[in-house]
């Protein structure tokens, strides 16, 4: 009987131990964000991380315009101008296992002014 209470407590402890390491699982990111303008203005596209926050493939797109970063190096930014009515949008996928990730676009023009963003985090605590 004793030895079936020491193998109990045994395989608790392993069990413990194997749910402490899986904190340190790397999650995928999936991040966008779209918008549109309704003046001729600028536009900052901006993704940037805290920890070890990655991003392997950034897009931008300003009306029929896209264009795409692999493996960014970050803080990443790039300011375009868009006209009234263009469609834009920033998308990203990335992966983490203690940071952030966050992706976003702020534009200005004539007393008009867009914002938005995306983010994802996780962390070890």
């Amino acid at each position: 009987m004793k030895k079936i209470g020491v193998l109990a407590i045994l395989l608790s402890f392993i069990m413990i131990a194997y749910t402490a390491c899986k904190k340190d699982e790397e999650i995928t990111c999936n991040l966008s964000k779209t918008g549109s303008t309704s003046v001729d203005m600028s536009v900052e596209f901006e993704a940037v991380s805290t920890g070890d926050g990655t991003i392997s493939t950034l897009t931008y797109k300003v009306g029929s315009t896209t264009k795409t970063i692999s493996n960014p190096t970050l803080p990443w930014s790039v300011t375009v101008n868009a006209s009234a009515g263009d469609a834009i949008s920033i998308t990203a996928s990335g992966t983490t296992k203690d940071g952030s990730i966050t992706v976003s676009y702020d534009g200005i023009g004539s007393g008009s002014e867009i914002k938005g963003s995306d983010d994802c985090s996780h962390s070890n605590s």
